[in-house]
């Protein structure tokens, strides 16, 4: 399909759906027991989740990033899969600020999100990213991963990355702890001591370019 048709598309089927999301997210949040699970930016149904996004097909719109329509301490767990590396730092920070003030205490959240850090190690090392099973999934995706220096320029230049912030674990830590959670780890991808947490995260298989992150309220 035409690039630029397609992007019409979209922004046809995202200002009809919205409206029809958000509501559909009011009485999902309405019906959900307390304290609720929620998924921010998931793309398919997740039993026992209230799932959200912001896309043109979502069912249950959130934007994240502003104040959540939901009572303080109503959450246990809040899970996230490469969505604060779209948001600038202070939409980032909202959204922290948000998922501490919505979780119940001892609630926890995980945040899947690339690990700049271990990208910028890969470069420096002098890895060549093709043929590698951590930048597999970027040539899956048709990205150009011939050079060390791709490890730095894909996930900083990529997936509208540059228009967001894209951390590494000290960084994420830093933050998390701004607004008041504790206890942050990092954590093998798919593995979490957290029943409602484990073997939730979709790229597990990305190794070391990806991080999981948790933190406790």
């Amino acid at each position: 399909m035409n690039p630029r048709l397609r992007a019409v598309l979209r922004t046809t089927v995202l200002t009809v759906n919205t409206p029809i999301a958000k509501r559909r997210a009011t009485k999902a949040f309405a019906d959900a027991p307390r304290p609720m699970k929620l998924e921010i930016g998931g793309l398919t149904k997740r039993p026992g989740w209230v799932v959200t996004n912001v896309g043109a097909l979502t069912r249950n719109y959130l934007d994240a990033t502003r104040r959540w329509p939901l009572e303080d301490a109503s959450v246990s767990h809040v899970y996230s899969d490469n969505v604060v590396e779209h948001l600038p730092l202070e939409a980032g920070r909202a959204m922290f600020a948000e998922t501490f003030r919505c979780l119940q205490h001892g609630g926890v959240v995980r945040m899947v999100t690339p690990d700049l850090r271990a990208h910028v190690e890969n470069y420096l090392a002098g890895k060549v990213p093709a043929g590698d099973p951590e930048a597999k999934v970027y040539q899956e995706m048709g990205l150009t991963v011939d050079h060390p220096l791709d490890w730095v320029r894909i996930p900083i230049a990529s997936f509208g990355h540059h228009e967001g912030y894209v951390y590494d674990f000290e960084t994420l830590k830093l933050e998390l702890e701004r607004v008041g959670f504790r206890d942050v780890v990092r954590c093998d991808l798919g593995e979490s001591t957290h029943a409602a947490l484990h073997g939730l995260d979709q790229r597990a298989d990305e190794g070391g370019a990806q991080m999981a992150v948790e933190a406790t309220r």
